[in-house]
């Protein structure tokens, strides 16, 4: 039996195992997709050229992070914390790409389930808090 077959007979075990009324808590890998987002557009090597930073992000990569720096000066729910599983939540940077790409492509909440591995709800409120922290820190200059 390979790893893939053993991981599933797994998941499998644990839901036949559950107890009813019970939602089992789904691990979406949130640190694994912030290192995934970092190595792609924003560590010193990057997968992709700023070059294409631009049409993923409908800005250059300067000004995307000087509005991660706002929101996240702004309200602290955009700075990563451990949640009460002592498991690291989302980063300012994933947060940020979460409610830009919602905004900028006209996308639903829950398409930032397979690149950010962020439900729709998680998406829904970060776009809210988004929105006011950018209208907060920079509305009176722009």
């Amino acid at each position: 039996m390979d790893s893939d077959d053993e991981m599933m007979l797994q998941l499998f075990t644990e839901e036949q195992n559950a107890q009813p009324g019970k939602r089992r808590n789904i691990n979406r890998h949130r640190e694994a997709s912030a290192m995934l987002l970092d190595a792609d557009y924003f560590n010193d090597d990057t997968t992709h050229s700023p070059k294409e930073f631009w049409p993923r992000f409908r800005m250059n990569k300067e000004l995307f992070l000087t509005i991660v720096h706002g929101v996240r000066e702004y309200d602290k729910y955009f700075m990563a914390k451990k949640d009460c599983t002592g498991l690291w939540g989302f980063t300012s940077i994933q947060k940020c790409t979460a409610a830009m790409r919602c905004l900028a492509y006209g996308a639903p909440p829950d398409t930032t389930n397979d690149y950010l591995q962020m439900v729709d709800s998680t998406c829904t409120e970060n776009l809210c808090r988004f929105c006011r922290a950018v209208i907060a820190v920079f509305a009176k200059d722009y």
